[in-house]
């Protein structure tokens, strides 16, 4: 009876000590965007998941002031993803809406939009969307992950 108490005891530290802490996964997280181009980063600020786009001068006549754009962790609800050969891109959204550009923190939207650059091994997305469901569980929250449905085009 000893030796299955000393086991069970053992299991159960065990698997303890393999969690990730959210400092470990927010920074795991980070680190994945850094090969995003540079007009593209992202940080977590206050339990806040922060995009901040910089639109380059000349296209479509863009330039300017970077674009920033956050979702509160804990509200993340749902999280849509899309795997191409180029990119990684995640929509995450709320129950209700609770985006929002940081500049305008009261008018919230419905969507906020995490992407990765790089080519990927066929391990990563699993891993990343562990992650990203650990994250949101880690801040309080529960969320779910799906991949997103693409149609084909005709032509």
């Amino acid at each position: 009876m000893k030796f299955f108490i000393t086991i069970c005891l053992l299991s159960f530290l065990s698997l303890n000590a393999m969690a990730q802490t959210k400092e470990e996964t927010e920074a795991w997280i980070l680190k994945q965007t850094e090969a995003n181009p540079s007009e593209i980063k992202h940080s977590i600020e206050d339990d806040v998941l922060i995009s901040k786009v910089h639109m380059v001068n000349g296209v479509g006549g863009f330039g300017g002031d970077p674009i920033e754009k956050g979702i509160p962790i804990s509200q993340i609800t749902k999280i849509v993803y899309t795997h191409t050969n180029e990119y990684l891109s995640y929509t995450m959204t709320c129950d209700k809406p609770c985006a929002y550009l940081l500049d305008e923190p009261d008018e919230k939207r419905p969507k906020f939009l995490f992407e990765i650059y790089k080519k990927l091994d066929s391990s990563y997305v699993p891993r990343m969307n562990k992650a990203l469901l650990h994250l949101v569980k880690l801040h309080g929250g529960k969320a779910k992950i799906v991949k997103a449905e693409v149609s084909k085009e005709a032509f």
